[in-house]
């Protein structure tokens, strides 16, 4: 038995992603297990299909388990996104590999960029308070050839590799089809990017994702109103403590008592040295109510979906995980503080998720477990 590791979001899963497990599988791994975001995505955004869909179409579409990465975790900056995902296949005890998709598949390329760039973090801090941004910071301090590299998979790929350390979990860099956020298809694949265009555009992406899928997507403007008025009860001490406020607490508190929408929101935030994904990320974590302390180690591993390989792979960690697994949230939440509110935020997520859409299903977290998929 070899196990892959894979940290994704699958918003949506499609063909493009089947092919990277694909590729996977080529390189010698015979189980994949896949650590997923919930109802939140890095971007600052909610998913835009529920997690077990996700979930359920990732392991027919080749990954053997899916466990969840919980909202205070997928809505993190590269570096603590990977970090989380890092976290919890290194203590599964029994992962071999990390699997991850990049614009550049040379390892020993990246671990050189990765090597440069954090030798001169002090540089591009610096920087990066007088106002450059952090791709024009790395230009300056690194040279193009690195800030060439610095590419939103390119970037992820960096701090996988960070997070891995001594892990002694080996790194597989598999070459993306189609650019992060491309518009355009290639071949018969999409990004992401695309076929959430054609989603809120009310158009087919069955072409792209290699499934068709019942049911409305859900997008955060839908419930912006939600948002805005959870924003609008916080005070700036409030929001001096949710992760990636930092400086903007004082303009985010001033934003939420004006802004009639999302967007306006985030423009009054962004500058020129913020970006646009650092204030959605801010604004999502302050609507479900996160703080600083609540973003540790993930204290347990939610199963989502597995087919009999993943099985296989619940049963290996039984005798090597360090971290607890299960698939009833209400039982995970019983095994200590943190457990508890993690299991919290997850509901909290959910629900929110609920509200930027037109989802009919009355159970909460609690009530679901994994989908077995033969």
């Amino acid at each position: 038995m070899k196990i892959a590791g894979v940290i994704a979001e699958y918003n949506p899963f499609h063909l493009g992603h089947k092919y990277h497990l694909e590729k996977t599988r080529e390189a010698g791994a015979t189980h994949i297990a896949a650590v997923m975001s919930g109802s939140f995505v890095q971007r600052g955004d909610v998913a835009v299909f529920d997690a077990y869909s996700r979930a359920c179409e990732a392991v027919k579409g080749g990954a053997d388990l899916v466990l969840e990465l919980s909202p205070e975790y997928s809505l993190g900056a590269a570096r603590d996104f990977a970090r989380a995902g890092i976290s919890v296949l290194r203590r599964l005890g029994c992962v071999d590999m990390l699997s991850f998709g990049a614009e550049t598949d040379d390892v020993a390329a990246l671990r050189r960029a990765l090597e440069k760039i954090t030798t001169s973090e002090l540089e591009i801090k610096s920087l990066m308070s007088a106002g450059r941004t952090y791709p024009q910071a790395a230009a300056e301090v690194c040279g193009e050839s690195v800030a060439k590299m610095l590419s939103p998979n390119n970037t992820l790929a960096l701090e996988y590799l960070r997070a891995l350390g001594e892990s002694g979990i080996e790194p597989l860099a598999v070459k993306r089809t189609v650019p992060h956020d491309g518009e355009e298809e290639n071949g018969g694949f999409a990004s992401a990017s695309m076929i959430r265009g054609l989603l809120k555009e009310g158009k087919s992406a069955e072409k792209f994702l290699g499934y068709s899928f019942e049911g409305e997507p859900y997008f955060a403007e839908n419930g912006e109103k939600a948002i805005l008025w959870r924003l609008s009860q916080m005070t700036n001490e409030d929001f001096a403590e949710v992760p990636y406020c930092g400086e903007l607490a004082g303009r985010l508190y001033e934003a939420s008592r004006r802004a009639s929408s999302l967007e306006e929101l985030c423009s009054r935030v962004k500058s020129r040295n913020v970006t646009h994904s650092r204030v959605r990320r801010a604004v999502m974590l302050a609507a479900l109510g996160v703080r600083e302390k609540d973003v540790a180690e993930p204290a347990f591993a939610r199963v989502l979906a597995l087919n009999e390989r993943g099985a296989e792979i619940l049963k290996t960690c039984r005798k090597t995980a360090q971290i607890p697994l299960g698939s009833s949230l209400a039982e995970l939440s019983r095994l200590s503080p943190e457990a508890k509110r993690q299991a919290e935020l997850i509901e909290l997520g959910s629900r929110l998720q609920s509200l930027c859409g037109q989802a009919t299903e009355g159970a909460t977290e609690y009530e679901k477990s994994a989908r077995i998929i033969k």
